[in-house]
């Protein structure tokens, strides 16, 4: 009975959203409407589309993942999407929406005038919006495990789902899907978090859980590390911060939020107002997953299959009926952030890739091209999620190849005027090189004999590698002149 309460419950939240799709199918006249949703978002779904792009499977799963591995350790990666999004909105979202772009490559084309950059820049980001699309399928499929699921099985389903609404309706109906799903998740492990701890008797009955379930030996750290916000590690704390918080600052699925916003101003405040709102949020996410840890009656599984903490977490506190509410919300917010990625995705194939080549195309075949993208890439982001268990793991491997190459070329082009397309080239280049030839090495196993953190510090470097590059190359080959419309956004390149 109850999970038969559970399912209804969530097939009517997940059929909500289709319905919320179908009704945006009524805004989507053109090829603009479906992936920048007219350009017409006002603060509100600006704000709710920001935030969800980052509130889902890494916010969420993924911080409790790390909450039930390593405690108050696990805060690092909300916290930086938090503040990724503060330092888009104060630093680049008014000069970057008054551009009224489509991509990232797009201002890489105008910054450097060469259509090769744009297009590696484009293959780099749409690899790693793939990854990042795994790692949320993989999360998404943990919530079916709790309700007894074959993980595959639920990974097909979620998938399903978010590629239907988004293949319908594009950005307007992720934006007001996000808005929704921002709103409930939000309050729901709020709610389930503070419960928790009122049922388990606040931090005090933390740490008695803790160390009773130390003595059982099945606890990945000591008891006491786990309020320890350093216990994950002074290396994996630098590269989940620099690694999501550049991201977020080059990353096409914010920005294509950002050029749908009405204005500048929108743009702006919208980012700002979400990155303080995922900051605030950082830390529940950790102290749900320790919580579910101690309220577990099998936390041995819990610490086998972590991502399952915070779904576990409801139904505990909950009970099946409002449990099976909030899960259902967690399922989506999961799926929010998917799709926000999907759309994304899509700008880079239709406009990056095909449009380039085929500027006379009509504006019909590149709807129909832009919906056919969006099933495409999620099938295939499906199959990289059956590679991966963690959902952090994948999300800082895709974070990282795409920010070592890309970062540095596009924030350096906007400040200094000497930066050339040669320059930019090669430090795109050999960042990317150095960051997959690192995470091969990784997967390989190939730095087992260096001291802790110490992969994570080379790991991290190769923006750095990429920055050097780029300046050498750059001082030694001849700068072109710069766009008027850029150099008028961006008066420090003049």
């Amino acid at each position: 009975m109850d999970n038969l309460i559970i399912w209804i419950t969530i097939s009517g939240y997940l059929l909500l959203m289709l319905f919320v799709s179908l009704y945006a199918k009524r805004f989507i006249k053109n090829s603009t409407d479906f992936l920048l949703a007219g350009r017409n978002l006002g603060i509100f779904l600006t704000t709710a589309t920001l935030a969800a792009t980052h509130y889902g499977g890494g916010f969420i799963l993924g911080g409790a993942e790390h909450g039930v591995l390593s405690g108050l350790g696990g805060v690092w990666y909300g916290f930086a999407c938090g503040l990724g999004l503060l330092l888009l909105g104060l630093f680049l979202a008014k000069p970057m929406r008054a551009l009224a772009l489509f991509t990232v490559p797009e201002v890489l084309e105008m910054r450097y005038n060469s259509r090769n950059i744009r297009y590696l820049s484009a293959f780099l980001s749409l690899t790693a919006l793939i990854g990042i699309i795994g790692a949320l399928i993989n999360g998404a499929s943990s919530v079916f495990q709790v309700l007894g699921i074959d993980p595959l099985l639920g990974a097909i389903i979620s998938t399903f789902i978010f590629i239907a609404y988004t293949a319908a309706s594009g950005l307007w109906a992720v934006a007001l899907t996000d808005f929704i799903q921002v709103i409930i998740g939000s309050v729901g492990v709020i709610l389930a978090t503070a419960l928790a701890f009122m049922k388990v008797g606040g931090m005090s009955g933390i740490s008695t859980g803790l160390q009773a379930l130390q003595k059982t030996n099945v606890l990945p750290i000591p008891a006491d590390q786990y309020f320890n916000f350093g216990s994950a590690g002074i290396g994996t704390i630098a590269l989940i911060l620099a690694g999501t918080t550049m991201y977020t600052l080059i990353g096409q699925d914010f920005y294509q939020r950002l050029f749908a916003s009405k204005n500048e101003n929108v743009a702006k405040k919208g980012a700002i107002i979400s990155g303080i709102l995922l900051m605030i949020l950082s830390f529940l996410p950790a102290l749900a997953g320790m919580a579910a840890l101690v309220l577990s009656n099998d936390p041995a599984a819990i610490i086998a299959s972590p991502r399952t903490a915070v779904p576990e977490l409801m139904i505990t506190v909950f009970g099946s009926g409002v449990g099976a509410l909030f899960l259902a919300a967690i399922l989506a917010a999961v799926m929010s952030t998917s799709d926000s990625l999907l759309t994304a995705s899509t700008s880079h194939i239709v406009k990056d890739f095909y449009q380039t080549n085929n500027p006379n195309v009509s504006d019909k075949k590149i709807l129909n091209l832009s919906i056919w993208s969006t099933i495409i890439v999620g099938i295939f982001a499906l199959v990289i999620s059956l590679n991966f268990d963690s959902i952090l793991t994948l999300m800082v491997y895709s974070y990282d190849v795409y920010t070592s190459g890309v970062f540095i070329p596009l924030v350096l082009g906007l400040v200094w005027k000497r930066a050339t397309k040669e320059g930019a080239l090669a430090g795109m280049v050999i960042g990317s090189l150095v960051s997959a030839g690192l995470i091969w090495g990784l997967e390989l196993n190939l730095f087992t004999g260096l001291v802790s953190g110490a992969w994570e510090a080379i790991y991290a470097s190769s923006a750095l590698v990429s920055l050097v590059v780029m300046v050498i190359v750059s001082l030694m080959t001849k700068p072109q002149p710069i766009n008027e419309k850029l150099k008028e956004a961006f008066p420090k390149i003049q």
